[in-house]
């Protein structure tokens, strides 16, 4: 006898606006909702501003609830509670494998949720992708929300049916934690490798693009790069820098502050926040890709999604050895793999490419393979619908 389908629930992130967490649902639900293996729902607690959609509809296959809330009206979160109650509801499927995936850690915010799923028959699925203990937080709200998760992790062996981690240290982390009372799985980051072209890099191009796309956050090492990109401008003239994504105002300050203060800031092209198919076009235009991170608790702890996408492009890239970058990334040979923290190193591994630009592709090709094998979204997440089927 087959098992039952999968229903899912998604709730902690939106499926729709494609920043990196968003992405990394997307990429692991996607294939299967397209296979028609699971069935899919997504609870958003505050749509982005830059997304296309209503408070509630569809959109491919994917139905869902925006049930954000005001702290200006405390009504609102009476909407916020019911609404998310009635969604959960609303959702669950009879003769279906019912599974709540909660996106982050338990909180504050997601634990009614869980609980009142939990209590109507929901498995529940947490996906970590960070380390809270480490993690630098802005405002007084989100530092008590971080708070009730780290009291709240410690309680998964009762509420959750499955744990993953991003990376090896939040499996280690949530092994700890559930103490053998909840499976833990690695999934690591993913890549839909649909969006890039898989073509050979010709090596004759007069303009480099080097490429660098996240939140700008202070994990990210965004000055490390702008300040290696000042030294490269020193020796050759035919390179741009290409900045997407947005960030906490308090980062994109100090970013935009250190930009304006380049002597080559006209070749600093910093394109916002980009629907899926814009980014995806400035992406295969680029050359070179940058994933910079600094040497934090933090920064060691996660995985960073983007480097999947910069993998599958097909071009080079330079990586800061953090984390889980060491069991898949190896110097000369599918990328050029540098310490965080230096300008040095990353300028001239730069100019170790502008000037040889035949590495971008022998690089390329070697760094797409890694794509293929470890993060292509269509095989991992087959691997997440055997953990919603052993739940």
């Amino acid at each position: 006898m087959n098992s039952p389908k999968c229903n899912i629930v998604v709730v902690g992130v939106s499926c729709f606006d494609g920043m990196a967490n968003s992405m990394r649902v997307r990429n692991l639900f996607e294939p299967l909702v397209n296979k028609d293996l699971i069935s899919l729902h997504n609870l958003i607690y505050q749509k982005n501003n830059k997304e296309p959609i209503g408070k509630k509809g569809e959109i491919n296959n994917i139905s869902f609830k925006v049930i954000g809330f005001r702290l200006s009206n405390i009504f609102t979160l009476f909407s916020f509670f019911f609404g998310g109650i009635f969604f959960l509801n609303k959702s669950k499927l009879p003769k279906y494998k019912n599974l709540l995936y909660v996106f982050d850690y338990p909180d504050i915010k997601n634990i009614w949720f869980i609980l009142y799923a939990k209590l109507i028959g929901y498995k529940i699925i947490l996906d970590i992708v960070e380390d809270n203990r480490f993690e630098a937080h802005v405002g007084v709200i989100n530092k008590f929300r971080i708070k009730t998760s780290l009291v709240l992790i410690k309680t998964c062996k009762y509420i959750a049916d499955s744990m993953i981690g991003i990376s090896g240290h939040l499996y280690k982390r949530l092994l700890s934690v559930s103490r053998g009372k909840v499976p833990v799985f690695l999934i690591p980051i993913t890549v839909n490798l649909n969006y890039f072209k898989n073509t050979i890099y010709s090596a004759d191009k007069k303009n480099i693009k080097i490429f660098y796309g996240g939140s700008y956050g202070q994990k990210d090492g965004l000055e490390y790069l702008i300040s290696a990109f000042d030294e490269v401008n020193k020796k050759t003239t035919n390179v741009e820098l290409i900045l997407t994504g947005i960030g906490h105002k308090l980062d994109m300050d100090r970013i935009n502050l250190q930009i304006n203060k380049s002597i080559n800031k006209d070749r600093i092209l910093y394109k916002g926040f980009l629907s899926t198919d814009d980014y995806y076009a400035v992406l295969n235009e680029c050359d070179i890709f940058c994933m910079t991170r600094v040497n934090s608790k933090f920064a060691n702890a996660g995985f960073p999604f983007k480097l999947g996408e910069f993998l599958a492009s097909g071009k080079a890239v330079i990586a800061t050895n953090v984390g889980d970058v060491s069991n898949y990334l190896f110097n000369g040979v599918n990328a050029l793999v540098i310490n965080p923290d230096s300008v040095d190193e990353l300028a001239k591994a730069l100019l170790s490419l502008i000037e040889d630009p035949c590495k971008i592709s022998l690089l390329g090709i070697e760094g797409r393979k890694t794509a293929e094998t470890h993060f292509d979204s269509d095989k991992v997440s087959m691997r997440l619908l055997e953990i919603f089927k052993a739940a």
